[in-house]
C-alpha cells in the first residue's frame, strides 16, 4: 500500500528537510542533540511483518530525520503481540487499525495524534470498510444468503477483518455468531483468506476493503475468481465495499510516551509530504462512527450489553455488589451469633429463673415447716394448761354420768332429772371436743394461702383458743362494733399463730414480773389504709438496748427460750404486707407489741 516511498525521499538531504520544516512552520523543530534516543513504534501487520516494514518504513524514516535526538524505530506484532505491548510499554507509538486504536483508547489510554491520508479513501473519516468475498461463481448474492454458510475472518477483534462485516450482517438479518454454519478465524495475513475462499475451502471470508484490488493488480488474483458480495454503492470510493466506511489508521501515543515527543511527532506527520503513492498524515479524525459500532457489536466497552440484566449488573457492580454481599453474610453471622447468645442467655434466664422458684418453693417449705413448728412449740407450752381445761368437761361429764348411774340404780327414774344430767353431759362433751378442734385446726400442717377473711373474727378464734388453754389470764378484748367487716388479704392460721404468740409472751412477761393477775389487754384499731391490732401486758418490759434486738432470731430474755417467735411473726406479717413493732407502755410498765395489716381494698388498688 504504502510500498517505495524511499524513492520520495532521495531527492532530499538533510539540510533540505529542514529547509522544508523551516518553511511550513518558519522555524526549525528543535536544536540538535548529542545523543540519539531510540523511540519504538509499534506497527499491527495485518499482512505480514514484511508488507508492514515495507508499508510504514518511510514513517520511521522521516521521523528519524525530522526530530533530532532520537531514533525512531518499527516493531511489527499482531493484534494481540501489540495490545500486550502496549500494556508492558514495550512501544511509544502504535500504528494500528480504528477499531484498535478505539480498545486501546479505552483500556490503556492510548491518543491519537494523527490520521492517514489515503489517497483511496474519500477522506480520513471515510475509509476503512470489509468486504465480504465468495467465489466468482457463487450462488450467493446478498448478506441474507450468508445464513448457514462456513465463513473465515481474521479474528473476532479484527476491526475491517470482522467487525464492520459483523454489524451490516447483523442488520441483514444474519447472527455470525448463530446463523452460520461455521465461522472460523485464520489470524493474519488476510490474503490466505481470498486463496481458502477461491480454493472452495469456505462459502465466503471477510477482508479489509481493497485488499482484494490491491491481489488482483499485483497479479496474485484472477479478476473474475473472487466478487464481493453485495457490494454497496460509494460514489468515489476505487474499491468495493460490502460495508458502510470507516475512519482509517491513526498514530497513537502512549500513557507513558513523553507530552514534549508526542508533540514533536505529530508536528512532524503532519509537515511530511505525501509519498508517490499518494499517502500522508493529516489531524486526528473523530472516531466517533466505531464507537456507535462496537455499541451495536456489544464488544469493547460495551460487552456487557451481551450479558443479562443480571449479569449486566454483576459485571458493573461486582464491587458494589461484593460488598453488598460480604455486609449481609457480616449480618447474617451476626445475627447467628445474635441469635445464639440470646438462646444461651434465655437459657441461662431459665435456668435462674427454674432454681429460683425451686428456692422460692424450698423457702416456701421451710417457712411451713417453720410455722408448723411454731405453733407446735406454742402449743407444747401450753400442753399443761390444755389438759387442765379439758379436765374439766370431762370431770364434769364424768360426775353427771355417775350421778346417773346411781338414781337409776336406786330406782329413781325421774325423767326431768335425767334429762339435765344428760343435757350436761352433751354439752360439756361438746365444749371439749370444740377445744380439740380448735387445737387440730392450729396444730395441722396446710400450705399457706391467702385469702379475704374478717380480721377480727379471726383474732377472736385465737384469743378464744387462748382462753380456754388459760382459763385463769384476765384477757380485755373488746372488739369495735364497724358497719362492714374487718377485710383483709391473709393466711388465717398464721394470724392466729402470730396473736397466740403475742399472748403467750405477754402471759409470760407478767407472770416473770409477778403480776400473773393482771390484765392483758387487745386493741383494735381502724386507720387510713390499715387494721392494727396491739398487745399490751403489765410484764416486766425491756430495757432501752434491747428494743433493737428484739425481732432478731434467737434473741430471747427467757431461760429457756428460743427466741423464734417474734422473728417469725415479724416475717409473717412482712410477707402480708404489714409492720409489726414494739415500745414501752406509757405508765413505763410492762410491753406493747402492735402489728398492722393492709385493708382489703387497699391490697387491691395494689
Amino acid at each position: 500500500m504504502l510500498g517505495h516511498c524511499m524513492r520520495l525521499l532521495q531527492p532530499f538531504n538533510r539540510l533540505g528537510i529542514i529547509v522544508i520544516g523551516a518553511v511550513l512552520l518558519f522555524q526549525p523543530l528543535h536544536a540538535p542533540a548529542s545523543e540519539s534516543t531510540t523511540v519504538r513504534i509499534g506497527v499491527l501487520a495485518y499482512k505480514g511483518a514484511e508488507a508492514a516494514r515495507e508499508d510504514w518504513s518511510y514513517v520511521a524514516t522521516w521521523l528519524t530525520e525530522i526530530v533530532p535526538g532520537h531514533d525512531f524505530i518499527l516493531l511489527d506484532f499482531d493484534q494481540a503481540g501489540l495490545t500486550r505491548a502496549v500494556k508492558q510499554g514495550s512501544v511509544d507509538f502504535a500504528i494500528t487499525h480504528s477499531g484498535h486504536y478505539v480498545a486501546l483508547e479505552d483500556s490503556d489510554g492510548a491518543s491519537r495524534i494523527a490520521t492517514i491520508a489515503s489517497p483511496l479513501a474519500l477522506s480520513p473519516r471515510q475509509s476503512i470498510g470489509s468486504a465480504i468475498v465468495v467465489r466468482g461463481d457463487s450462488p450467493l448474492l446478498t448478506l441474507a444468503d450468508l445464513s448457514g454458510r462456513h465463513m473465515l475472518a481474521i479474528a473476532p477483534d479484527a476491526f475491517g477483518g470482522y467487525q464492520i462485516a459483523a454489524r451490516e450482517m447483523l442488520e441483514a438479518g444474519v447472527d455470525p455468531e448463530h446463523d452460520l454454519v461455521k465461522l472460523q478465524y485464520t489470524g493474519f495475513p488476510i490474503q490466505k483468506i481470498v486463496h481458502a475462499v477461491r480454493a472452495g475451502r469456505a462459502d465466503a471470508g471477510i477482508i479489509r476493503t481493497c485488499v482484494l484490488e490491491q491481489m488482483i493488480r499485483n497479479g496474485e488474483l484472477g479478476a473474475h475468481e473472487v466478487r464481493v458480495l453485495a457490494p454497496v454503492a460509494i460514489a468515489g470510493f476505487p474499491c468495493q465495499s460490502s460495508s458502510r466506511l470507516y475512519p482509517d489508521w491513526p498514530i497513537a501515543a502512549l500513557r507513558h510516551t513523553p507530552a514534549a515527543l508526542s508533540k514533536q511527532v505529530a508536528i512532524a506527520l503532519l509537515r511530511m509530504p505525501r509519498t508517490h503513492d499518494g499517502y500522508s498524515w493529516t489531524v486526528p479524525a473523530d472516531y466517533q462512527s466505531v464507537d456507535q459500532l462496537f455499541r451495536e457489536l456489544k464488544v469493547g466497552r460495551y460487552a456487557h450489553l451481551r450479558l443479562s440484566a443480571l449479569e449486566s449488573m454483576l459485571r458493573l457492580y461486582w464491587g458494589w455488589l461484593l460488598l453488598v454481599l460480604a455486609i449481609l453474610v457480616l449480618w447474617a453471622v451476626h445475627t447467628v451469633r445474635v441469635e445464639y447468645l440470646i438462646g444461651r442467655r434465655t437459657r441461662e434466664l431459665t435456668a435462674a429463673q427454674e432454681q429460683q422458684c425451686l428456692m422460692a418453693e424450698q423457702a416456701r417449705l421451710r417457712q411451713a415447716s417453720l410455722d408448723h413448728t411454731g405453733r407446735l412449740a406454742i402449743l407444747g407450752e401450753m400442753a399443761s394448761a390444755i389438759a387442765h381445761e379439758l379436765n374439766q368437761p370431762l370431770a364434769a361429764i364424768g360426775n353427771f354420768a355417775r350421778g346417773m348411774a346411781r338414781r337409776i340404780a336406786a330406782g329413781r327414774l325421774d325423767t326431768s332429772a335425767l334429762l339435765e344430767g344428760a343435757s350436761e353431759i352433751v354439752t360439756q362433751s361438746e365444749r371439749a371436743a370444740s377445744i380439740i378442734r380448735n387445737i387440730r385446726a392450729f396444730a395441722q400442717k396446710t400450705a399457706s394461702e391467702q385469702r379475704s377473711i374478717d380480721l377480727i373474727a379471726v383474732m377472736g378464734q385465737a384469743i378464744v383458743l387462748f382462753a380456754n388453754a388459760q382459763p385463769d389470764v384476765q384477757l380485755i378484748w373488746q372488739p369495735p362494733k364497724l358497719t362492714a367487716a374487718a377485710r383483709v388479704m391473709a393466711d388465717p392460721l398464721q394470724l392466729q399463730q402470730v396473736m397466740l404468740n403475742l399472748l403467750k409472751n405477754a402471759l409470760d412477761a407478767q407472770l416473770s414480773a409477778g403480776r400473773a393477775h393482771e390484765p392483758v389487754v387487745v386493741q383494735f384499731e381502724t386507720q387510713a389504709d390499715t387494721y392494727r391490732i396491739t398487745v399490751r401486758d403489765c410484764g416486766c418490759g425491756l430495757k432501752p438496748d434491747q428494743f433493737g434486738h428484739l425481732f432478731e432470731p434467737f434473741f430471747t430474755t427467757k431461760p429457756e427460750g428460743l427466741g423464734l417467735g417474734l422473728s417469725l411473726s415479724k416475717g409473717m406479717i412482712e410477707s402480708l404486707g404489714g409492720t409489726m413493732a414494739a415500745a414501752a407502755n406509757d405508765n413505763h410498765q410492762g410491753l406493747a407489741v402492735w402489728f398492722s395489716l393492709p385493708k382489703e381494698q387497699a391490697t387491691k388498688a395494689l
